[in-house]
């Protein structure tokens, strides 16, 4: 399984990573929290909706070898890898991934930082792990946005 993942992530043209997949799993980690707020849930819906479009309008005629364009799978790529970044927060705490989409417990579908914060209350203040979780959502909703936008113009065009 590992060496097939390799193999694609080496010739696929475009990144094997679903953008609406992240925004689902963002919404339904929000969905039932106790935690979550009508911002997280509004950025979480607009990183859903941006999400849908990058991945119907964007990427779909990046992997038909008739209507690929090498400049926009180049970008495609970029925003692509990107949005995983835009999930990682420094100095997690002990015993919690990196990257906020990970979690620990299969049987919870919560954030595991803010299921930490709430329970364990031994790391941050839970204001400031919702603040990392707000930046983190937000991040991604503006570089699946600022995507968008590239992919609206021309890449040879200069003018843009």
């Amino acid at each position: 399984m590992t060496a097939e993942a390799v193999l694609r992530l080496c010739t696929d043209p475009v990144l094997p990573f679903s953008p609406l997949d992240i925004a689902l799993d963002v919404q339904n980690k929000l969905k039932d929290d106790p935690l979550q707020t009508t911002e997280l849930l509004a950025a979480a819906a607009i990183l859903r909706d941006n999400s849908t479009f990058l991945q119907s309008e964007t990427m779909r005629p990046a992997n038909d070898p008739k209507e690929r364009d090498p400049a926009h799978v180049r970008m495609l790529n970029d925003v692509l890898q990107g949005l995983e970044r835009s999930f990682l927060i420094p100095a997690p705490p002990a015993g919690l991934y990196r990257n906020l989409l990970y979690g620990l417990n299969t049987q919870s579908s919560r954030f595991s930082i803010l299921k930490d914060a709430q329970e364990v209350k031994r790391y941050r203040p839970v204001n400031q792990t919702l603040s990392l979780v707000s930046t983190a959502i937000t991040s991604a909703q503006r570089l699946i946005q600022s995507g968008l936008e590239l992919f609206e113009s021309d890449p040879d065009d200069s003018s843009h």
